[in-house]
């Protein structure tokens, strides 16, 4: 899935400031795995998340994206691959504008688009409210309202819903990745991949046609056939993405109180299972490392000290934990934050 491979990153490199914040680090993820990440400040969580998603360029080392190297791919051309919510609320989404233009904006991440031709359809639009209406947090009678003016709570979790649907490819996309990331002979790939969407497409257009000429059935029921058989041949097609969703997760709660905190944290946990994401969770909470995922990471000192997952993940304790990291770190104190939530 994703191979963080001898990753090394270093900071003012040869003056008095010099800090080595990666050091030479390894790490493999798997297809849905849900990693929190803990340590202490300055351990290089964040500075992690910033080489995988392509913000920060590493001084040695590669990223791999189903055994394809995307080191040298630019952030906004990662963007496809990867959703990521920042610490800060007001990140990662444009606060001047409604929150329907911001769903809109992130549902169309990736792909390519007029600046003279910004719409937006009736059907997307009843998209975006359902999403919203899954949050529980009454944001599907706020589509109009700026982001500015929601609450920090509301605000990541539409920056979390943004994310998460961004990762929804186009059939363009998919079809191009099909060839660059699954296959040893591209050629036959890509005969492969055309063929399917062809094949599939033309299907749909036939019963989109049969529906359409049956006169027993009113213009509604139409309708709602025809998204019927479009949602087939979606799905049916999709089986060709193999760029599963990856979520990035930079220590997304820890601007919010404890309450509204809690309320994100299980919203996330519910769209990472439900969506089978693959995720990462940078969290200065230990109990909220220990809580969620199915596996655990400490950092300390650029490098992965503590790597604990499943059944032996679930067993943990803080103090646990704390003693793990008084073993396995050298010179590295944890934050009290970390250790009392």
């Amino acid at each position: 899935m994703i191979e963080v491979k001898n990753i090394r990153k270093v900071f003012d490199p040869g003056t008095i400031n010099e800090h080595v914040a990666i050091n030479n680090l390894h790490l493999m993820l798997n297809e849905g795995d849900f990693i929190t990440i803990v340590g202490s400040n300055g351990a290089g969580k964040s500075t992690l998340l910033n080489i995988i998603s392509g913000s920060l360029e590493a001084d040695e080392g590669l990223i791999l994206l189903n055994g394809v190297d995307v080191s040298h791919l630019k952030e906004y051309q990662r963007a496809p691959y990867f959703g990521r919510v920042f610490q800060d609320p007001m990140k990662g989404t444009a606060t001047d504008m409604t929150v329907l233009e911001n769903l809109s904006l992130a549902r169309g991440r990736g792909k390519t688009r007029s600046l003279f031709r910004w719409s937006i359809r009736k059907n997307d639009k009843e998209f975006f409210i359902e999403q919203l209406k899954s949050l529980d947090l009454g944001l599907e009678n706020k589509i109009h309202q700026k982001v500015g003016l929601l609450s920090g709570g509301q605000r990541q979790a539409l920056t979390l819903l943004m994310a998460t649907m961004s990762q929804l490819p186009s059939h363009k996309q998919i079809r191009k990745d099909y060839v660059r990331f699954e296959a040893k002979d591209k050629a036959k790939a890509k005969l492969e991949v055309e063929t399917a969407y062809k094949n599939l497409h033309q299907e749909f257009l036939n019963k989109k046609q049969e529906i359409k000429n049956n006169k027993k059935l009113s213009i509604q029921e139409q309708r709602e056939q025809i998204k019927e058989a479009f949602n087939k041949f979606d799905q049916e097609f999709r089986r060709f993405d193999v760029t599963k969703p990856v979520l990035l997760l930079d220590e997304h709660t820890a601007a919010l109180d404890p309450k509204t905190a809690s309320k994100v944290l299980e919203l996330t946990n519910k769209i990472v299972l439900e969506n089978h994401l693959t995720t990462i969770m940078v969290t200065h909470n230990m109990a909220d490392a220990i809580k969620y995922g199915n596996r655990l990471i400490m950092m300390s000192n650029g490098n992965i000290v503590v790597d604990i997952q499943g059944e032996e993940k679930q067993k943990l304790t803080i103090e646990q934990l704390l003693n793990m990291f008084s073993s396995a770190s050298k010179d590295d104190v944890m934050s009290d934050s970390a250790i009392l939530g």
